[in-house]
């Protein structure tokens, strides 16, 4: 029996699958309870540069059309990056190089932390000899890292949500 490709797209759907926070017209978008709670979440400022970037990540992520009115969330994070060098040439210096974005975060409801975690994100570069070249890889590298920290905090935060969501209505 042949299976066509809109079948076995719907095969997940109709097994109970249900993606957490999909918004293209082919997938049911996320419950409107997690995009809302998503929505109302004060993201703190976060210290740094990198922090900076982090922070307008989250903020397009989880709130594109801005925060709500009424927010009933904060979340915290703090941001830490180092780099470590790997391979070594023939004069010593390295020639690649992993950027390291570890995030730990927070999320408080009324002053009360109901949520935290950490993620972290490795990210490989080369290094050149040419600086520019080196310089463009890095900023690179760090655009990379900050958007897969990004995802997975608002995954987590997607996940956290949607079973506090399943708790509360099996509750009452």
């Amino acid at each position: 029996v042949a299976v066509t490709g809109v079948q076995t797209c719907a095969l997940p759907i109709c097994c109970g699958f249900r993606p957490l926070y999909a918004t293209n017209e082919f997938a049911p978008v996320a419950s409107p309870q997690v995009a809302e709670a998503l929505n109302s979440v004060v993201i703190g400022p976060i210290a740094d540069r990198n922090g900076v970037r982090l922070r307008q990540a989250l903020r397009e992520r989880m709130q594109p059309a801005g925060l709500t009115n009424n927010p009933r969330y904060a979340l915290s994070v703090q941001l830490v990056s180092h780099v470590q060098e790997l391979g070594v040439r023939r004069d010593a210096t390295a020639s690649h190089a992993n950027l390291i974005f570890t995030a730990r975060f927070s999320l408080t409801e009324g002053g009360r932390r109901i949520y935290g975690d950490t993620v972290q994100s490795i990210v490989s570069y080369n290094i050149l000899d040419d600086q520019y070249a080196t310089v463009t890889a890095v900023g690179n590298a760090g655009e990379r890292a900050i958007k897969q920290v990004g995802d997975e905090i608002k995954m987590r935060l997607a996940i956290f949500f949607e079973h506090r969501q399943h708790e509360l209505a099996a509750n009452g």
